[in-house]
């Protein structure tokens, strides 16, 4: 692994920490209320980070990969050689946005799901699933 490459993942994993930290204190907060409200709190926080990995990813540059902290923060004799070495650069640091953003992708449909089982688990009356039967009452 390029230190570039090591350098962005470790960045990438303190940004998706302080994600995680301010959607944990976002669910504490929510589920002294309602518990499946918090997971959705928490998924659609999960969600937006991934939503954003995506657009960074996909909007990576050469010009903005010389300007991201993976890049400014390497000594000049530890980054990647030439031309070819600033893509492959570049192009690593891509691919662990984008896992990144897989998993998060994965952490938010769990606890969606979770958010789904927990309103079902509490009875009818709840946002989350509306039967056939709650909606004929609801139009009456």
């Amino acid at each position: 692994m390029l230190p570039c490459a090591r350098f962005a993942f470790f960045t990438l994993a303190r940004d998706a920490s302080f994600v995680a930290l301010a959607a944990l204190l976002l669910m504490v907060a929510a589920a002294s209320f309602e518990l499946p409200l918090a997971c959705k709190i928490g998924a659609t926080v999960a969600l937006l980070f991934c939503l954003l990995l995506l657009a960074r990813s996909f909007f990576m540059t050469e010009e903005r990969f010389l300007r991201s902290e993976a890049w400014r923060s390497l000594r000049p004799e530890e980054r990647p050689a030439g031309e070819s070495g600033l893509r492959v650069a570049r192009a690593e640091c891509r691919e662990l946005m984008l896992r990144f953003a897989k998993n998060a992708a994965g952490v938010s449909g769990v606890l969606y799901i979770s958010a789904l089982v927990l309103a079902a688990a509490n009875g009818p009356g709840h946002d989350t699933i509306v039967t056939a039967g709650l909606a004929a009452d609801a139009l009456k």
